[in-house]
């Protein structure tokens, strides 16, 4: 699992159980855990994405607490809303979402973001991988091929990833390549694998995801040494988001030097340029199906601020953007 972010409590490894069912058993990461899932037996991934700073501390001063908390809880739901909507996603490359889980706050001072719980994928990241060394050429396209895979089956729903990077990529044993991370709220925030246009803070589609793939593949084999990927990676790192291939072309120049067959086009995948779809950086097409059993209520309605507390919120870095 991706094991860079960072978590929010402390480590509660043996002892707290999530949803009275996901007893946490190792910390694996920042904000990820090995857990049993105590009604079936089966080992998972459950992992709580850290609120964004601007909302993540409640010790706000007195005049701005009430509101700040209200912003807080709409940020919690937001983040419900995007796990939720994950769980749609699905593809042998795309780390299942199995539960999504919203726990009273300590203090039972409304809804915490949520816990996220995935399948648990054993082996290795690409970024641990990495570290040992460069891939091959055609071992490199057969990774991309699989996280491209991920990525298709996502965009046809409407939902982007933003957050491609050798650390969400696992490498299970059995050769299995699966993309993991997906819905978390990613701020944009910089580094060689985010798009140019999500560094310039323009949002991001699906062209963007194809960016950071191909920003990974040139990560994942030696220097000076992508032979036959090459003009792909070229073209996926073009600075303009109109001037990138898409899936389907990806797709198949991927398969050539992997050496496998060319995937059948995702149901509901866009035939348009990539850039032209899911040009926000949260992009869910749809409200997500009921899949999961657990209610939370409602998140507060939006209220006018008054003018003095809409100015020390924004003065503190609270205000809405």
């Amino acid at each position: 699992m991706s094991d860079d972010d960072g978590a929010s409590g402390g480590d509660t490894t043996g002892e707290r159980r999530v949803a009275g069912r996901y007893r946490l058993l190792e910390r694996v990461g920042g904000a990820v855990w090995r857990a049993l899932d105590e009604r079936t037996g089966r080992e998972v991934a459950v992992r709580q994405p850290p609120l964004p700073s601007s909302v993540a501390s409640t010790g706000a001063p007195s005049v701005a607490s009430s509101v700040a908390g209200e912003e807080r809880e709409r940020v919690a739901h937001r983040l419900l809303h995007e796990a939720r909507a994950a769980a749609r996603v699905e593809h042998p490359s795309a780390v299942a979402v199995h539960d999504v889980v919203a726990e009273a706050e300590p203090g039972g001072e409304g809804v915490g973001p949520p816990w996220i719980v995935t399948e648990w994928v054993p082996g290795e990241s690409l970024r641990d991988r990495l570290a040992r060394g460069p891939l091959d050429v055609e071992e490199a396209a057969r990774v991309g091929l699989a996280v491209l895979g991920a990525l298709r089956a996502a965009h046809a729903i409407g939902i982007v990833h933003r957050d491609v990077r050798p650390a969400n990529v696992l490498l299970a044993p059995s050769g299995r390549v699966a993309l993991a991370g997906f819905g978390f709220e990613v701020p944009a925030r910089g580094g060689e694998f985010e798009a140019p246009e999500r560094g310039a803070g323009r949002g991001g589609g699906p062209a963007s995801d194809l960016w950071s793939l191909g920003a990974l593949l040139r990560a994942a084999v030696a220097p000076g040494d992508a032979g036959p990927l090459e003009p792909l990676l070229g073209r996926l790192l073009a600075p303009e988001p109109e001037r990138r291939p898409g899936a389907e072309e990806t797709a198949a120049e991927l398969a050539a030097v992997a050496g496998e067959t060319v995937p059948e086009p995702v149901v509901g995948e866009t035939a348009s340029e990539p850039a032209a779809v899911a040009s926000e950086p949260t992009a869910v097409a749809t409200e997500p199906a009921a899949v999961l059993a657990e209610t939370v209520p409602e998140p507060p309605p939006e209220r006018r601020r008054p003018p003095a507390v809409a100015a020390l919120l924004e003065a503190l870095g609270w205000a809405k953007g």
